[in-house]
């Protein structure tokens, strides 16, 4: 479900992202950008809407336009009605008057954010994307069994064993629901 509060259409690709894209002063300064997005929507949230769990925020646009995606949660599950709220919360709180803003729920592959996020998902199937270099052996992504969760580490259950990731290496994470077929084999 999306709750778009602006008339424009959907725009392309992010145009900032927390991954490597080889430039980093850029890099730098579009992580410094959202994560003063992200702390303002947060904040916003935790002051008007405190039952509204954040998993997401995302910064996107092109050709003058510019896109906030907000994915929540809610205990009660997220209803048109909730992401209107928020939506309304964040034009109040003057966003609007940079981004178009757009309101969803997590689906069946939510975002993991905050520490509660992860520890809410140990025993379940996750991906990460990782900064390349930060954890031996492994490119760009961990894949598999969440075991371990605190503010600083991760510890994964991979086919290839054990991973142990810094928490300030993880760019990106979500569940993964995860499929057996016959054979045994995950379709992930």
């Amino acid at each position: 479900m999306v709750h778009r509060r602006h008339p424009e259409e959907r725009v392309g690709r992010p145009a900032f992202s927390l991954g490597n894209t080889g430039n980093s002063d850029a890099e730098g300064d579009a992580a410094e950008v959202m994560t003063s997005v992200e702390q303002q929507v947060d904040d916003v949230l935790a002051r008007d809407l405190p039952e509204v769990d954040l998993r997401a925020v995302g910064v996107g646009g092109s050709g003058g336009s510019t896109t906030l995606t907000v994915v929540i949660d809610h205990p009660a599950g997220v209803t048109h009605s909730l992401c209107e709220q928020v939506t309304r919360a964040l034009d109040h709180a003057g966003l609007r008057d940079r981004f178009t803003i757009e309101v969803s729920s997590p689906g069946p592959e939510p975002p993991l954010r905050v520490t509660r996020h992860f520890l809410s998902a140990i025993g379940g199937t996750v991906r990460l994307a990782i900064e390349p270099g930060s954890v031996p052996g492994r490119a760009k992504s961990v894949t598999g069994t969440l075991v371990e969760a605190s503010d600083d580490v991760l510890r994964v259950e991979t086919t290839d064993g054990d991973v142990t990731i810094p928490r300030s290496a993880v760019s990106r994470a979500r569940v993964v629901q995860s499929t057996v077929t016959n054979e045994g084999r995950s379709t992930e």
